[in-house]
């Protein structure tokens, strides 16, 4: 298994992974929609940076982290947007997240973000055994 950054040329099995992810989380798996999100981070880093996980059988998991600036943080954070391994348990989620830690201390990063369901227990157990710690906040969203 390998982690490398993502290339364009990995948009089609990005948005194979992405819609299976969604299907399971209960968010909006759209393709067409799907791709126009991912276009932009696979073309530069401007907005952030998408790393993949590849074995034998190709990428076989994702994870997307978007950069952003925060007066709390004292400058640059980041979001781990999405995070999805198609068969976990084998250590490639741990190593994937490993990898996106280090790109966020080499982008100056000082804290990364992430967000899941309230429900997902599992997940939290995961990400909580990796040093990430349950905060107070309580997200909002507004369509614009």
């Amino acid at each position: 298994m390998i982690i490398r950054k993502a290339q364009i040329d990995d948009l089609s099995p990005l948005v194979e992974l992405a819609c299976l992810h969604s299907a399971t989380s209960g968010n909006d798996g759209d393709p067409l929609r799907v791709e126009r999100a991912f276009a932009p981070l696979l073309i530069d880093d401007t907005y952030g940076v998408v790393l993949v996980a590849e074995d034998d059988e190709g990428v076989c998991a994702y994870a997307a982290l978007t950069w952003g600036w925060s007066l709390e943080a004292g400058g640059a954070e980041a979001l781990l947007d999405e995070f999805y391994v198609r068969d976990g348990g084998k250590g490639i989620g741990t190593s994937l997240l490993e990898a996106v830690m280090a790109a966020a201390s080499a982008r100056g990063v000082a804290r990364v973000f992430l967000e899941t369901e309230a429900h997902n227990v599992q997940g939290r157990r995961f990400w909580m055994a990796r040093g990430f710690q349950v905060e107070d906040s309580v997200w909002l969203q507004r369509e614009c």
